[in-house]
């Protein structure tokens, strides 16, 4: 799957917007924000039109092998697209890995751990994350 052919789809686009508009996002109050250890590049910020307070922020993530994050939530919609290599996220229930070429949501305020665990390879994500304007988009969980 080529990244640049899903971002340039309109499909793409307007489903991403559609699932925005039908999903309600609440913030935690006081709640305190997860800042990754990963390499981290902001490519896209800003409102989403005719959303009044809600924004998107596109990111490209490096995981270096063997990287761990801390446990953190969404409390807004997340897609991540995996660029290179393999990701692998930790859940109450289990772990899912995801490879090179898949899109997957993550669910909403629910604790997960990424992972990389190639001992050699790293790990390049895509993540398009929808919230409330000056509000985290990443919640630490203990």
């Amino acid at each position: 799957m080529n990244i640049k052919a899903h971002l340039s789809d309109n499909t793409f686009i307007t489903s991403l917007f559609v699932i925005t508009v039908c999903v309600c996002m609440v913030n935690p109050v006081n709640a305190k924000e997860y800042v990754s250890k990963a390499q981290v590049k902001t490519l896209y910020q800003a409102p989403i039109p005719g959303l009044q307070g809600k924004e998107m922020i596109v990111k490209h993530l490096s995981l270096p092998a063997k990287f761990e994050g801390g446990k953190h939530m969404h409390p807004g919609p997340v897609y991540v697209y995996v660029l290179e290599g393999e990701l692998t996220v930790q859940l109450e229930g289990g772990a899912k890995t995801f490879k090179a070429g898949n899109l997957y949501a993550e669910d909403i305020n629910t604790a997960m751990i990424a992972k990389n665990i190639s001992t050699y390879n790293s790990v390049k994500i895509l993540v398009f994350q929808i919230g409330s304007i000056g509000q985290p988009m990443m919640i630490k969980v203990k």
